[in-house]
């Protein structure tokens, strides 16, 4: 393996940023409801109706934001101690991107939305938004502007009456309002960013005064490692008690850094993994989002660590580095690779770490490969089965490896239906995603059942997905309900002719379902 890593021949030119997978704005081409070329149009029929000001994306900003987002993963093992072992998976958005000067709120929303619709809900997923902070104003008790002079006299403590200018910095607490509902509790406000958290598998107040006290102390013991690695852990993801005291959750994230600097020292592969982490993220300041850095750690951890499932989480955010294109191949050799092959380089170099990744069965790796494949990724393959073929290899090892990875048991079961290659094991995968509550698995569901003609189990599986309001799923699944609704008057008309012959209630089941 060590000859694998050192072979990789991409050089300084190395820029970085986030990714792990983002399930849910992928679909098959085959013969179906759901397609690619739909994609575009329910989503920017949906997300607009769902704004509180009609925004609509231009091309440009429409390529910015169908950009692949994935999440960068950090692992702590906190076996040893009494607290949860802490796996960390967070996505990045710079809304420094956005330049348009008349557009650049709308804009930056539209996207932060969008983009949190579309997030996997897996344990202990955040995205960090970096939105900048602006100018300061300080202000007195009286709420009078005070002056840099005047304020060189004051005590630290007028800082509570400060204020930062960044209209996005101050507006995005109420962005959130929009997608609450698929928030796990209130962002987490830093200086010039906020974090969000999908879902949160371990939380802070699980931990105990006593017990951090003591995580604290054994931490400050020089050749201790396992104590500095909870400890950064509580300090990357316990900011909630930091009751939106921004200086605090700086602090904190940078105490984070300082623990897992002095464990890696200590050559400890688990603070170098976080330590690329939060150099692939930069939590705390931009000047810490360094990619070149985050890689040549993820390719340490993989060459030295014993930990097949660390090997493969390093191995995966190197490909995630290369699938955000936040490392970048040059012109020529990307000109090159696009003429011999017919793949992007930069998706060749991910799909290289992702295969690799696979020899330690990390179940993510595989699923990101099957939609590489499912999406046409190899333009070298003239019949677009071979490409869909390969996509099913890589979702059936997805979920020989986590049978828990629902996102790869929705899309296996749905080549399983629509290939007819298994019809039976196709639909219990689905009805299994779908009744644990898997948008996409609600969808699918619906699309067979629609297809055989059962339009009210069609419209009940389509309602449940539609309800979540996520992300291409939930706007797909509404969009199918919104084209049955065009016949529901002949349907119910259809189930009232069905009654007289001893079918009853099917009219008021159908109208609880809607």
């Amino acid at each position: 393996m060590s000859k694998e890593l050192q072979d990789d021949e991409t050089s300084g030119s190395d820029t970085e940023s986030a990714s792990i997978s983002e399930p849910h704005i992928h679909s098959i081409k085959t013969e179906s409801l759901f397609t690619e070329s739909r994609a575009a149009s329910i989503l920017s029929q949906f997300s607009v109706s769902d704004q509180d000001e009609v925004f609509v994306p231009n091309k440009e900003q429409r390529e910015r934001e169908n950009k692949f987002l994935g999440y960068y993963e950090c692992l702590i093992d906190n076996s040893k101690l009494s607290i949860p072992t802490i796996s960390i998976s967070t996505a990045r958005i710079d809304l420094h991107v956005v330049k348009s000067r008349k557009t650049e709120v709308e804009e930056g929303k539209h996207l932060v939305l969008t983009k949190i619709k579309e997030s996997p809900s897996i344990k202990n997923t955040s995205i960090l938004v970096i939105t900048g902070k602006g100018r300061k104003i300080d202000r007195d008790d009286k709420g009078n502007i005070i002056n840099e002079k005047l304020l060189k006299t004051l005590s630290k403590k007028k800082s509570n009456y400060e204020e930062w200018t960044g209209t996005k910095f101050n507006e995005f607490p109420g962005w959130m309002q929009k997608v609450k509902h698929l928030l796990d509790g209130e962002p987490i406000k830093g200086l010039g960013n906020y974090e969000v958290f999908i879902k949160k598998a371990v939380n802070a107040s699980e931990i105990s005064e006593d017990t951090l006290e003591l995580l604290k102390r054994e931490a400050e013991k020089e050749d201790d490692v396992i104590h500095k690695l909870a400890l950064a852990g509580f300090y990357l993801k316990g900011n909630e008690r930091n009751n939106g005291n921004y200086y605090e959750t700086s602090k904190c994230y940078m105490e984070a850094k300082d623990l897992c600097l002095k464990a890696a020292k200590l050559k400890s592969n688990e603070a170098k993994l976080c330590l690329g982490y939060i150099y692939s993220v930069s939590l705390n300041r931009n000047k810490d989002h360094n990619p070149k850095k985050a890689k040549k750690l993820f390719k340490k951890v993989a060459k030295k660590t014993n930990d097949k499932r660390m090997a493969g989480i390093a191995m995966r955010n190197i490909a995630t580095l290369f699938h955000n294109e936040d490392i970048s191949p040059n012109l020529l050799k990307k000109f090159a690779s696009l003429m011999l092959n017919g793949k992007p380089l930069h998706l060749k170099k991910a799909e290289k770490w992702y295969e690799r990744s696979l020899k330690f069965n990390d179940s993510q790796s595989a699923y990101q490969l099957g939609l590489l494949y499912e999406n046409n990724f190899d333009g070298s393959i003239n019949d677009n089965i071979e490409n869909k073929n390969k996509a099913e290899i890589f979702f059936r090892q997805a979920v020989q490896f986590d049978e828990n990875n629902l996102y790869a048991e929705a899309k296996l079961g749905r080549i399983l239906v629509n290939s007819k290659k298994d019809i039976n094991k196709g639909l219990k995968m689905l009805e299994n995603t779908a009744e644990k509550g898997l948008d996409m698995g609600q969808t699918y569901l619906g699309e067979f059942y629609e297809n055989a003609k059962n339009y009210e189990k069609a419209i009940e599986l389509y309602s449940k997905a539609a309800k979540q309001k996520r992300g291409y799923y939930s706007h797909a699944a509404q969009c199918r309900l919104d084209k049955l609704n065009v016949t529901r008057d002949d349907i119910l008309k259809y189930y009232r002719d069905e009654r007289k012959y001893g079918y009853i209630e099917t009219e008021e089941n159908f109208e609880r379902i809607l």
